[in-house]
Order: structure tokens, then C-alpha cells, then sequence
């Protein structure tokens, strides 16, 4: 492909720094979305025929025939009962013509199953659970009702719409004829042949394999066949000149979720949208299609990178959640509304629901339900399914620093030694596309990086590190080995005529591989053990994929994939399998032993067991830093926990306000790093005024004394799937003035963050969640806050407004590094925060940083604790062969009410004494206890005496 030919492309997707919605889909040009949106209910109703319920041996699995009234259409219905409150419900075609796809990457482990009791009742079956959980299976209309202790939760299908599209065989040209000639002929000679037509279509079933045989045509209601008349149903559709074939026919599938007693779900990620699902009534609905949107718009349900169908329902009483296990192009409808007493279970006056309408391009119904009954366990119920978030080298959790392009090793190492200079903490040196040789990935433009490994070495030789880009898309050369060897090894997409697939990207004509076949990702692992390569950390980028002349900027949907899967059928799986294939590619080059870091914009359910993810193409505009925080508190709740967006913004020329207060926000968030795109203005934080300077070294700074605390986090999620960052309503279930708010968030239980997110913001209004109960100190002021009510918070440029909630403890480092793992046995200073009652808890995780021994338990948990005036630290992990060095430095208290005469230090095990130095603030009530020294491996007790 010559530069004649890409480059008008290139011009159309760069510099205009907007997203031009005619290039995506909205509901109406997706036919399938037209037809589950607008069904009509007579002919959905579908019967469960009880005389074929069966339950296994085990009697944790039943199934079923449901079948459509009208058509007759059947299908399979499985029922699975798991521990834990989870449930699983499947819907396919009873004889499909062809197997329908299911997706499995996306599961990590199955929960134990657990027994049902089937009891038949008047017009419907229950099957109860344990935990007083139970499940009624309504005949007709078919409908499944979930009950919690006899309260009603949810209930699927109580819309009737259910629909299953089934899979057909096209029509040749002699049986198209026939029925344009028999549309001419009188209703008796019509009859005659139609039964020719028939005939001929029985004869092609004979010739066909029992794997491949079709269902016959003649089961097309009068319905169907009108639609197709209308091209309503077409075997193609077209869309801005690309032609998408379908040898199957519309094969869609969708079904009705209703929310009772729930007014408020959250989910769906990725959307730059508010954090609580606003309605769709009167819009599209949520679409959930990898995509390479650049400054995507703000505030819509279009599509964007990643697409992770999970949802939560959350209410002050209990929290639900949902997963729909499917690849394929989904969209979601939402509605709020009210239903009567006189039309639930529940008493009194109207009661809320929210009415939820999923449905696929094509699949099966596969879906989970975890009934909580707190978020957390939903948190942890779904990543226990889904796996849990991977524990990242500690170094991570630092400061990144990117841009679309450094330019050459002197630029590189300029950059480097600025941060020394400047006296700014960074751990990473990002280099985007103009590293390699022609766009060619696992290569270097070598005029500019003569010396790769003495690169990567300086970096190295100050405790810093080097992450380059790798993008999916192969160059299309002969000269270009990656190109030779995936091609001759067959290892490339096809296209449906079993060609391979070339499309265009980066460096102009391009192929891609298909990560479906297990050769393909081993390939491609193996490339990260390259010399040069084999000590870097990765970025995966544009595999949505990415393909500039592609429908919608991505693959044409009828690409075929290794054992004839089509792209349409998997997707949403393109990312997860790139990323997989790297994870492992950084597993192998160290014999296992240290633990991977990729950061990717693509993603699935389940890529937090491999990766990070940045919330993609943002633009240096107020709206944009606004929009971070819904958008990483719906991919933290789903699974997705270490995220972040692009400090700054990616596209446009950020201003010094925005551009400090973004730092600030980014300090607080999971993953940090400043990005830039080629054509804007360099923005290092020693390029601004020396005041802007200080302020956002000042926030980088911030970042580096809570990488303890961090890494704590980190560690409980990989644990037990709670995200870092947390909405108000996670720890506050029953707080119903937190339900919609998504303009300030927990990190963990302990800090409260409300981020300044518009230009010249003076002061802030801040909302304290909890009850008056609850207290909240503020970091830098030490003023206390109590819960349950609002307060204005000055916000001059040097703040950050961060509050410490009551009853925790915290653990920081203070001393200034150059990088996280230069500080990583450094001494850590606890930071306690009372309560009214003058308790304190909290926890602390140490291990190596970048090892995976502590998945061999090689590891220190420790349990901290304040209660009656004595400070213990319990060891609830002690790891077997690790030791460290570090110890216990300092100790604030915050809200400590009076001066103690003395503070003990008693080292459990070994029985040694240490009295104390210490200064109370009397004015502030803070106790600052100096220099304890024991080593925080070790147990011990501090005693305040009065």
C-alpha cells in the first residue's frame, strides 16, 4: 500500500481532534438492534413444556425446552445453581444449524456447584437453594423469577422479550426464482410450487452432513417471509460501502431483565458517560463493541474500546449483580420506572424496578447472577468467577511518563535526567510508534536507537524502566521476518474467501493475527524473548483492532478465524487474546518468575487477570478530566481495577490550570501516567512556569507517599476483586445521597477523594458520606468532618482535597526517592485516623515487588489495630523464605484527645521494651510518635498511657 494511497486516510483521523460519529453505528443502521428493539410481543411468547425438565444426577443442573408459541422454534434452557449466591442461566437453539458460539476465555474458575429441590407448583415449577435462595420457572409465558428470602429480586423474560434468531441457510438462485415466478402465479398453481420448492430444498438436505445440515426454510413464519420481502432481513448488510455477509442470517439474540426494588445500575464499561446508567428510553442504548473512537464523545452510550457486560443493582437494602457472557457486537437498554403494589410482592405505595433489555448480534443467552447481598461479595462473587485482578510489580503504582513520540536516545536519556534534575519521582519512559523501523514492531529505527540495550541499561541503572509499544497489526513486507514467518505458518485472519486479510493501520497495508489459534499466540509470545525486548514492559495498543479502512474503523465482521469462527461471532475477544499472548510472551522470557506489566486499550471480562487499562483516546479539556472518574469507577466495579486516563489529555494543548489540576486527579487514580499525541506541544513538568512546576511535583510526590497504602489495596483486590477505587455507596450501602454521585470516590475504606475537576474552581462543595457517627479528617488541613453532611472545602491550587476517614490507619513513606523500587525497603509511617470512640484499623502488605513468589506465599500480611489506648500489629501471612528490612518510622495519630504521660513499645516474641518520644499537638489533637524502629514483620503492642 503506497503513502499515496493511506495518507488522505491518515490526514481524516488525526488532526481534526473530534470524533466523527458518521463513521459508527448507531441503533438504526444495526439491523439486529432495530429487530430486538422494536419485537413484536405476540409472536415472542414463548412456553417452558414442563414434560422436559430434567435435573442431573447431582441435582445442581436442570434442563428444559422452551418453545416459541408461534414459530415453534425450540430451545435449550440450563439452569445452574452455584455457592456463594450465584446462579447461571442458559438459552440456545434446541438444533442449532450450526454451533453456536460460547464464550470461555472469560471464565476463570466455576464456583462449586450447589443442589437445588424442584417442587411443582400451579402453572410453574420452583427450585430452591440454599440460603433461603429459590427460583420459580413460570409455564406461559415463560418467565424465571429470583427470589431472595422470599423477596423478589429479579426476573428475566417478564417482558416476553425473549428471541433467539434462528440460524438459516440462504437460498439458492433457482429457489429465489421460484419465488419471484410463484408471486405471478395463482394461489393454486403458487401451492404446486411451493412444493416443487420444497422438494428441491429436501433434496439439498440429503446431500448435506448431519454437522451442516440446515433447518429447512418452510419454518419461516408469514412474518418473516414478508419481512425479507421488505429486505428487512437481509443475507448482507452494507454499511458506508462495506458489505458484511451473513451465511447464517440474522441470528441475533436478546432477553428482558427487570430490577425489582432497584432504581440505580451501574456498569457497562467502557462508556464516557456518568457512572449510574442514565435511561435510554428516548436514545440508543449502550453498545458494547470494541472501537477506536479519538476523542470520543462525552456523555453518550456509543461504543468505545473495551466492553465488559456486567451490571450492578444496587438498592439501600441489597446490591445484585448481572454478567451476559457474550462476545458478539451487544447493545443494553435501560428504563426506570415504578410498578404498583397490585403488580409485585411488595407493599405500600409504588415501589421502583429498572427494566434492562440485553441482546447480541449473535451467541447464546449465557447469563450470571450474583445476589450479593452487600458489593463487596457482588465484587467478589463476580471476579471469583471472572478471575481476579492480578497483582502488578510494585514499581507500577509510580509515576509514568509517555508521549507520542520521544525521538531518539539523546532525547530519551534528556528526559531522564530532567526528572533527576527537577527532583520529580518517574519509574517509566514510554515510547510510542516512531521507536521502530518502519512501523515494524519487535524492531528499532535504528539511526535514532543505535543503542537499544544501552538504553533500556541507563534507565535500569537508576532504578527506572522502559515501556514500549506493540500493536497487533503486522506490516505488510517480505523483507520483514514477523511478516515471512506468520504468513507462511497460515497464522493471519482470512478473509471469507480463506484468503488472508489485509487491512490498513499504521505502517500502511497490514495483516492480522488471529490470537484464536493457539500457534499464533506461542509465535507471538516468544517475540517479547527478542534481545532488546527481553527486559521491557509492553503496551498493547489499537487491538480493537484497529483497521483505518474497516467498517467502522475495525474488521470487517465476516473474517474468518481458525475452525471457521467468524470475527462477528468473537469480536470483543480480539484485546483479551493479544494482551493473553503478551502476558504469557513476559511469563516465558522469565522462566516465570517475575510478574508482567501490559497496559492495553482493548479489553474484555477477565483482562484484569493480565493487564492494566487507560480509558484511551481522552482531549486536554475540562469535560474529559470530569469524565475520568465515572469512567474508572465503572471499570473497577466490573472487574477492571487498575485504570487510569491520560494525564493532561491525549489530543489538544492542555492549559497550565488544567493541566496541574489533572495531576491532581491522576495522583488519586489507579494508574498514572501522562500521555501526549505528536502534534501537541511538549508538556514535561519542567517546560511550565517554575510555580505550575513545583505544584505538579508536588502532586507526584503525593502519589509516591501512598505507594504502601497502594500496593495494600492492590494486594485485597487480587484477593478478593474489590477495586481500589470505590463509589461513596460501596462502603456506604444504605447512604442514598451517595446513589448518583461519581464526583468523588474512596480509595479503598479509608480515603475520601473529590478530585477539582473545572477551571477556576475556588471552593468545593464536599458530601462526607455515613452517618454523624462517621468522622473524615482532612490530610492537609486536619479539620474534621463528620458524616452525612456537606462542607465547603477551600480549593486554592496547592490543594488536593483528600479526607482521611475516622477508625483508619494507613501505612505511607515520606522519604523523597527517585523511583518506587529505590523506596520499596524503606521505612513506612503509619497514618491513624480516630473515630469517635478512639479506635483505628487497618492493614499492610509487603512481599519483593516483582516477583510471583508471593503466589507461593512468600509474603507479610499484617493487621494493624487501635482499641483502649494500645496499638498492635498482628502477622496474619508470615512468608516463608522472604525477609525484609522494613521498619516502623513514624506514627500520627489524628484525633488523639490528650497527652499521654508515656508510649510503650513491646516487641511480642522477642519480649523487648522501648519507651517511646513523642510530641502532642494540642491545638490540632494530633500525636506524632517518633522513630518506634521494630521491624513490621514482627508482632507488637504500643501502650498510651494517660
Amino acid at each position: 500500500m503506497t503513502w499515496t494511497v493511506i495518507l488522505p486516510l491518515l490526514l481524516l483521523l488525526t488532526p481534526a481532534f473530534t470524533v466523527d460519529k458518521g463513521n459508527f453505528k448507531t441503533c438504526k443502521d444495526a439491523r439486529f438492534c432495530r429487530r430486538q428493539r422494536e419485537p413484536r410481543i405476540d409472536y415472542y411468547i414463548h412456553e417452558l413444556l414442563v414434560d422436559t425438565v430434567k435435573l442431573d444426577s447431582s441435582k445442581t443442573a436442570l434442563t428444559a425446552t422452551v418453545k416459541n408459541i408461534k414459530s415453534n422454534d425450540e430451545l435449550l434452557l440450563e439452569i445452574h445453581g452455584f455457592e456463594d449466591r450465584t446462579f447461571r442461566i442458559r438459552l440456545n437453539e434446541l438444533r442449532p444449524l450450526r454451533k453456536r458460539y460460547e464464550v470461555d476465555i472469560s471464565i476463570d474458575k466455576l464456583p462449586k456447584a450447589a443442589p437445588m429441590d424442584l417442587q411443582q407448583q400451579s402453572g410453574q415449577l420452583q427450585l430452591n437453594f440454599p440460603n433461603k435462595l429459590h427460583l420459580n420457572l413460570i409455564y406461559n409465558p415463560f418467565r424465571v423469577d429470583i427470589y431472595d428470602d422470599g423477596t423478589l429480586l429479579t426476573s428475566l423474560n417478564s417482558q416476553s422479550l425473549l428471541l433467539i434468531e434462528p440460524m438459516r441457510t440462504k437460498p439458492g438462485k433457482i429457489s429465489r426464482l421460484v419465488s419471484w415466478i410463484s408471486s405471478f402465479v395463482p394461489n393454486s398453481d403458487k401451492s404446486a410450487a411451493d412444493d416443487q420448492q420444497t422438494e428441491d430444498a429436501a433434496g439439498d438436505w440429503e446431500s448435506q452432513t448431519d454437522e451442516h445440515r440446515p433447518e429447512i426454510v418452510a419454518n419461516d413464519t408469514d412474518e418473516q417471509q414478508e419481512a425479507e420481502a421488505k429486505n428487512d432481513e437481509p443475507w448482507e448488510e452494507t454499511f458506508k460501502g462495506h458489505v458484511d455477509s451473513k451465511p447464517y442470517g440474522p441470528n441475533s439474540i436478546g432477553l428482558d431483565v427487570t430490577f425489582f426494588g432497584f432504581e440505580n445500575v451501574y456498569g457497562l464499561p467502557e462508556h464516557a458517560d456518568s457512572f449510574r446508567l442514565r435511561s435510554t428510553k428516548d436514545t440508543d442504548p449502550y453498545r458494547l463493541y470494541n472501537l477506536d473512537v479519538f476523542e470520543y464523545e462525552l456523555n453518550s452510550p456509543m461504543a468505545l474500546y473495551g466492553a465488559i457486560p456486567f451490571m450492578i443493582a444496587h438498592n439501600e437494602r441489597s446490591t445484585i449483580g448481572m454478567y451476559w457472557n457474550n462476545a458478539a457486537e451487544t447493545w443494553v437498554d435501560v428504563d426506570y420506572g415504578f410498578i404498583s403494589s397490585a403488580g409485585t410482592l411488595f407493599g405500600g405505595s409504588s415501589t421502583p424496578k429498572t427494566d434492562t433489555h440485553w441482546f447480541s448480534e449473535t451467541g447464546i443467552i449465557d447469563v450470571f447472577f450474583f445476589l450479593g447481598p452487600k458489593p463487596a461479595d457482588v465484587s467478589r462473587q463476580f471476579t471469583g468467577l471472572v478471575g481476579r485482578p492480578y497483582l502488578p510489580p510494585f514499581v507500577t503504582l509510580g509515576y509514568h511518563q509517555c508521549r507520542w513520540n520521544y525521538n531518539d536516545e539523546k532525547d530519551v536519556a534528556t528526559v531522564h535526567e530532567n526528572f533527576d534534575r527537577y527532583d520529580i519521582p518517574v519509574d517509566f519512559i514510554w515510547l510510542d510508534i516512531e521507536y521502530t523501523d518502519g512501523k515494524r514492531y519487535f524492531t528499532w529505527d535504528t539511526p535514532k536507537f543505535p543503542h537499544p540495550v544501552e538504553m533500556i541499561n541507563n534507565l535500569t541503572a537508576k532504578g527506572r524502566n522502559l515501556i514500549v509499544i506493540s500493536d497487533p497489526h503486522i506490516k505488510k513486507d517480505d523483507n520483514y521476518f514477523i511478516f515471512k514467518e506468520m504468513l507462511d505458518r497460515g497464522l493471519y485472519v482470512k478473509t471469507k474467501d480463506g484468503k488472508d486479510y489485509e487491512g490498513w493501520c499504521w505502517p500502511g497495508a497490514s495483516y492480522y493475527p488471529d490470537f484464536l489459534n493457539p500457534a499464533t499466540c506461542e509465535y507471538y509470545a516468544n517475540l517479547y524473548s527478542r534481545e532488546s525486548f527481553d527486559k521491557i514492559w509492553t503496551w498493547n495498543d489499537m487491538n480493537e483492532p484497529s483497521v483505518f479502512n474497516g467498517p467502522e474503523i475495525t474488521m470487517l465482521k465476516d473474517i474468518q478465524h481458525i475452525g471457521g469462527l467468524e470475527h462477528r461471532e468473537v469480536h470483543n475477544l480480539y484485546g483479551i487474546l493479544h494482551t493473553k499472548a503478551t502476558y504469557e510472551g513476559h511469563l516465558k522470557r522469565a522462566d516465570n518468575k517475575v510478574r508482567p506489566f501490559i497496559l492495553t486499550r482493548s479489553f474484555f471480562t477477565g483482562s484484569q487477570r493480565y493487564t492494566a487499562v487507560w480509558t484511551g483516546d481522552n482531549a486536554a479539556e475540562w469535560g474529559h478530566l470530569k469524565a475520568s472518574n465515572p469512567m474508572i469507577l465503572s471499570l473497577g466495579i466490573a472487574g477492571m481495577t487498575f485504570a487510569g486516563a491520560d494525564v493532561g489529555g491525549f489530543f489538544k494543548n492542555p492549559e497550565t490550570q488544567l493541566l496541574v489540576r489533572w495531576y491532581q486527579a491522576g495522583a488519586f487514580q489507579p494508574f498514572f501516567r501522562a500521555h501526549a499525541h505528536i502534534d501537541t506541544r511538549r508538556r514535561e513538568p519542567w517546560l511550565f512556569d517554575e510555580q505550575s512546576m513545583l505544584l505538579i511535583r508536588d502532586s507526584i510526590r503525593a502519589r509516591y507517599t501512598f505507594l504502601p497504602f497502594w500496593y495494600t489495596l492492590f494486594f485485597e483486590a487480587s484477593q478478593t476483586g474489590l477495586p481500589m477505587m470505590r463509589p461513596l455507596w460501596y462502603e456506604f450501602p444504605e447512604d442514598q445521597n451517595t446513589f448518583a454521585m461519581d464526583d468523588e470516590y474512596l480509595l479503598g475504606d479509608a480515603l475520601l477523594v473529590k478530585p477539582v475537576t473545572d477551571e477556576n474552581t475556588k471552593t468545593l462543595n464536599v458530601y462526607f458520606p455515613g452517618t454523624s457517627a462517621e468522622t473524615w479528617h482532612d490530610i492537609t488541613t486536619l479539620a474534621i468532618h463528620k458524616g452525612g453532611s456537606k462542607s465547603q472545602i477551600d480549593t486554592p491550587m496547592n490543594k488536593i482535597p483528600v479526607f482521611q476517614r475516622g477508625g483508619t490507619i494507613m501505612p505511607r513513606r515520606f522519604r523523597v526517592r527517585r523511583s518506587a523500587i529505590l523506596s520499596i525497603e524503606d521505612p513506612i509511617t503509619l497514618s491513624i485516623a480516630l473515630n469517635d470512640t478512639g479506635d483505628a484499623q487497618g492493614s499492610l502488605y509487603l512481599d519483593d515487588g516483582i516477583s510471583r513468589e508471593h503466589l507461593d506465599g512468600n509474603y507479610f500480611s499484617i493487621k494493624l489495630h487501635l482499641k483502649n489506648n494500645i496499638l498492635s500489629s498482628r502477622v496474619v501471612h508470615s512468608a516463608s523464605a522472604y525477609k525484609t528490612k522494613v521498619w516502623l518510622e513514624r506514627i500520627y495519630l489524628a484525633g488523639f484527645k490528650f497527652k499521654p504521660s508515656s508510649i510503650e513499645l513491646n516487641e511480642l516474641f522477642s519480649g523487648q521494651k522501648k519507651v517511646l518520644e513523642f510530641f502532642y499537638d494540642d491545638k490540632h489533637h494530633v500525636l506524632t510518635i517518633r522513630k518506634p524502629g521494630v521491624n513490621m514483620s514482627k508482632e507488637w503492642r504500643m501502650i498510651f498511657r494517660a
